[in-house]
């Protein structure tokens, strides 16, 4: 008969394996879902996977570990979902860059509505797209999301309409540069289109199929799409910038898992979310977005919120890879 402790570990294995599930259905730069969770002795582990890395966009993994932290977060609100108080380390080991962080359960609450209501709007969160409505944000949304990105020890910065001119010259120019290189050419068409890995990437039903005129380009994959629908406009839309204070792995998985619980709060209020990297991914232009911010913090992402048109239909969700291929449960 095995041990109460060992009985013990096998039961977290189990919650933490749930939760690591959970976890594959959150957002990342180009749909590279570029994690693995590792399973094991009662702790889960998050590692970034370097097979699944943008080595031209982004040599230094930035927007991978940034991608990381918003699966970090998926898992945090799935376990909040059912009862458990969990701990996490981040960045523990110097020595191991590829481990982001560590989970342990550290006991048990009830469930309050606000971890259910996160909980299921995991399910119908989306890179929305769609044209917005002529609509303000609600009263108190803004104040509400940087309260939100700041738990996590991230800045929002909300931008007026000088600096969304800014965001978007630097937007275009980053885009611009990567779709003229053609090794970036070349690694956008192996993660969108009909050439794209299995289960991972942006298929055409997720891109335009002509583009749209809005201030701040949309993702430029090098190609045109097959999502049909009106265009897309963002008079009504606000921009922002979530930054760290430091510019380091610690503050790009703090800076996804803010994304994340931002974006969550945003859809409770029937707001759509567009994140913005590009601008982040080039270093010239992260500087431009650091000016933006006037040296205050460094920038993890940009982002664009706004009221969807109820008339549009939400875009199909992206694919997702098998769960054996970013969880391992090790008994």
């Amino acid at each position: 008969m095995r041990s109460t402790e060992t009985l013990a570990i096998a039961q977290a294995n189990r919650v933490l394996a749930g939760a690591a599930i959970a976890a594959t259905q959150a957002p990342s730069v180009h749909n590279t879902q570029p994690w693995r969770w590792l399973i094991r002795g009662g702790r889960a582990e998050l590692r970034a996977e370097r097979r699944r890395q943008l080595t031209e966009s982004d040599p230094d993994g930035r927007m991978l570990v940034t991608s990381c932290g918003t699966a970090l977060h998926y898992a945090c609100v799935a376990l909040a979902a059912d009862g458990y108080v969990v701990d996490i380390e981040r960045v523990p080991d110097p020595a191991d860059p590829d481990l982001l962080a560590r989970i342990g359960i550290t006991g048990r609450v009830p469930v309050t509505p606000e971890a259910m209501r996160h909980f299921q709007t995991l399910e119908i969160r989306r890179t929305d797209r769609r044209p917005l409505a002529d609509l303000p944000l609600p009263r108190g949304a803004v104040e509400r999301l940087r309260s939100v990105a700041a738990a996590f020890g991230i800045g929002l910065d909300v931008l007026d309409r000088d600096q969304v001119v800014e965001l978007a010259a630097a937007t275009g120019r980053a885009q611009r540069d990567q779709v003229a290189d053609a090794a970036g050419l070349a690694e956008l068409d192996a993660w969108s289109g009909r050439h794209r890995w299995p289960g991972a990437g942006v298929p055409d039903d997720n891109i335009p199929d002509h583009p749209s005129p809005t201030t701040v380009p949309a993702r430029d994959f090098g190609h045109l799409g097959a999502l049909t629908g009106a265009d897309t406009h963002d008079a009504a839309a606000r921009y922002a910038i979530l930054y760290g204070i430091g510019d380091d792995p610690g503050n790009w998985l703090r800076g996804g898992e803010a994304l994340s619980a931002v974006w969550l709060e945003a859809i409770g209020y029937a707001l759509s979310v567009v994140p913005l990297s590009a601008a982040v991914e080039a270093p010239g232009t992260r500087q431009e977005l650091r000016r933006i911010l006037s040296g205050v913090g460094y920038p993890c992402i940009a982002m664009r919120v706004g009221t969807a048109d109820p008339e549009q239909p939400p875009p199909p969700r992206t694919p997702r890879l098998p769960v054996d291929s970013t969880v391992d449960v090790i008994e």
